[in-house]
């Protein structure tokens, strides 16, 4: 079985509606994982590839750049292959999925996902290796997104000194990358001075991975102790699944959802109805609507989780639902 067969496999597995039915699985074995006595995983290379940057694509150009080099963590930096003059491009800083302890930003299905990401909307992608649960569960990940903000802000990388524009900052991320990208675009609300000149415009929420008001609630058929035994392996030890993490929506939501209204920020969220997730996410939209902040959804019939990362027709729907909610003041 080829790599992209085995991707698309996993994804279909893993976008199981409530209506499907399994035979019991064994999760560990599922996710192609090895438990450790530790406490840590495994992850066999052969089932998680990853690919180097690109020095040759009519796509865009990458390089990995170091992060934290104490933490092991690192971005990966796209820039779009286009003509001259290529300055001032808004940047994008994505989180990838994977379920929190899963893949990479190198993983291919992503390296293309951004490549195509940074030529279709002509922006500089800065996507970031975070540290992955459970060897190092959240907030870690939160902390490393939160630092490669601090890090573009600095313009130390001659790439985003010379062709980024840190005023015109969103935050992306795709999966359990979503989650991420909310959770830090709340802190990052916090530190609108700290952060200056970097200007956050707005986030980009694809088919991200929350829970409900019922930490049971997502409907995964039989596949219910694949989706427990990622969170439990993510979250804090002996955290309760119903935590401001896992749902978005809990205690009323974030105080900081406020400041991120005021600040005017754009929240674009996309999925698709095929998605186990789909009904979380379709409650996360109408609680931010409610809370009053600026929303777009883009939300379709049908389709799997990934599908925007693995499905070139979808993927395209997802760069016109960006350029058209930043038109005004990201992409021009």
């Amino acid at each position: 079985m080829n790599y992209t067969t085995k991707c698309l496999f996993f994804f279909l597995l893993l976008s199981v509606s409530s209506k499907a039915q399994f035979p019991t699985v064994n999760p560990y074995e599922f996710l192609h994982i090895i438990p450790n006595p530790d406490g840590s995983i495994t992850r066999p290379k052969e089932f998680f590839p990853i690919v180097p940057p690109n020095t040759s694509s009519s796509l865009a150009f990458s390089k990995d750049v170091p992060l934290n080099p104490g933490k092991k963590t690192w971005v990966r930096v796209y820039l779009p292959n286009i003509p001259e003059p290529v300055t001032n491009l808004p940047i994008v800083v994505f989180a990838h999925g994977g379920q929190f302890i899963l893949l990479s930003t190198a993983s291919p299905q992503f390296d293309f996902f951004l490549s195509n990401t940074a030529s279709r909307l002509a922006v500089l992608v800065v996507s970031v290796e975070y540290r992955l649960a459970p060897e190092h569960r959240l907030p870690a990940a939160y902390d490393d997104v939160l630092e490669a903000l601090f890090w573009v802000k600095e313009r130390k990388d001659e790439w985003v000194g010379k062709y980024g524009d840190v005023s015109r900052c969103v935050l992306m991320g795709e999966s359990s990358g979503g989650n991420i990208a909310y959770n830090v675009g709340l802190r990052a609300s916090d530190l609108t001075r700290e952060l200056h000149p970097l200007i956050i415009r707005g986030l980009v929420l694809i088919q991200p991975f929350f829970g409900g008001v019922d930490p049971n609630s997502v409907k995964a058929g039989n596949l219910q102790v694949v989706i427990d035994l990622l969170w439990n392996m993510s979250l804090p030890i002996g955290a309760h699944k119903n935590n401001p993490y896992f749902n978005p929506m809990f205690g009323g939501g974030s105080s900081n959802l406020g400041k991120i209204k005021d600040m005017g920020w754009r929240v674009a969220i996309a999925g698709c109805d095929g998605d186990f997730l789909f009904e979380r996410q379709f409650e996360v939209f109408g609680f931010l609507k409610e809370r009053r902040l600026d929303v777009v959804d883009y939300f379709c019939r049908g389709y799997y989780h990934g599908v925007f990362v693995g499905d070139p027709t979808q993927a395209q729907k997802l760069y016109d639902l960006v350029r058209n909610v930043f038109s005004f003041n990201m992409i021009s």
